[in-house]
């Protein structure tokens, strides 16, 4: 079991087409950076392995399967599907090819089945659908019967889901209940600030993703939080998020450092004040740009080792922080 010292969670959310199919189609250039995306994953696990990087992949259900017939018997029936008022938003609609081989963009079950065996990763749940909380439409119901097909999906590849992650943040308290049901003891809360609050896509304008991408950079120092603030009144752990790890790009080269510096500073706040710092991205973000990209990871990672040799700083999983603050109440 974990101490309560500081640590460093790493989330991941892991979606392939299923997280882009209402706003972009399977173009030449799609395919190839989502072909890109798979080989990623590979790889970031497999650094995380060598680094002693522990992590959650937040997967989507439906890429647990291999086959349209496989992931076909784990749709929820038609009545407990999501009835969104932008039918562009019901993944249920996108086509899937027979099998992971003539569909990489939609299927994954052998690169989740190679994630588990990864020492260290743990595999959580993105939702079944990639489902919106906050989209005009789904209730709280289909929302419960998602988590049940995304439970379902990991129980075909020997897996009890533990960690969720919604997609784009779409958190709201009154769905609570809906994890504890289906069996989810932590989720991923979103990052602390008006820019991050939860809100539905036609919110998003472009002043929140003004903030967001100068707060990347520049502003307040990046929350970190206290093993105390973690449990939930409604009994689930909220590991919330401190902040996304924005890909390096031509645009932003020169703002790497500014980025860089803000995130070692939170590492170092938490290790000196026991708290906890919570970075996430996708595996596709860095596919643009890996080496750039991977050399980022390693500098981040290179400080984690230092605080591991000087204050007995952490690399956790969800699940592991999960575990830990449930252990302390118990033994309280």
């Amino acid at each position: 079991m974990p101490e309560k010292t500081g640590a460093l969670v790493i989330s991941l959310d892991f979606e392939l087409h299923w997280g882009m199919r209402d706003h972009a189609s399977a173009t030449p250039e799609v395919v190839e950076s989502l072909i890109a995306s798979r080989s990623m994953v590979t790889r970031l696990a497999e650094l995380f392995a060598q680094r002693e990087v522990r992590a959650t992949w937040a997967t989507v259900g439906l890429l647990f399967t291999t086959s349209a017939q496989e992931a076909g018997s784990l749709i929820p029936e038609p009545a407990l599907r999501p009835a969104y008022g932008r039918p562009e938003l019901d993944a249920y609609q996108e086509p899937i090819g027979r099998s992971e081989d003539e569909d990489p963009l939609h299927l994954a079950g052998s690169l989740v089945d190679e994630l588990t065996r990864v020492p260290g990763q743990e595999i959580g749940s993105h939702t079944f659908s990639h489902f919106y909380c906050l989209e005009q439409g789904p209730d709280a119901e289909a929302f419960r019967a998602d988590l049940a097909a995304a439970q379902a999906a990991g129980r075909g590849r020997g897996l009890r889901l533990r960690s969720l992650v919604l997609p784009r943040n779409q958190w709201r308290d009154d769905y609570a209940p809906a994890l504890i049901d289906t069996g989810f003891e932590c989720y991923r809360g979103p990052q602390p600030g008006w820019a991050n609050r939860p809100r539905r896509a036609e919110d998003t304008g472009l002043a929140v993703r003004a903030t967001r991408f100068a707060t990347t950079y520049a502003g307040r120092d990046l929350p970190t939080f206290g093993w105390d603030e973690v449990l939930e009144p409604s009994g689930l752990c909220n590991i919330p998020a401190s902040t996304f790890l924005r890909p390096v790009s031509p645009r932003t080269r020169s703002l790497r450092a500014l980025q860089r510096g803000r995130i070692l500073g939170a590492l170092r706040e938490a290790a000196r004040r026991d708290r906890i710092v919570h970075l996430w991205w996708h595996p596709q973000n860095f596919v643009a740009h890996p080496e750039d990209n991977i050399d980022e990871l390693n500098r981040l990672l290179d400080e984690l080792d230092r605080l591991r040799a000087t204050d007995g700083f952490q690399s956790l999983a969800m699940a592991d922080v999960n575990d830990a603050v449930r252990a302390g109440r118990r033994a309280a």
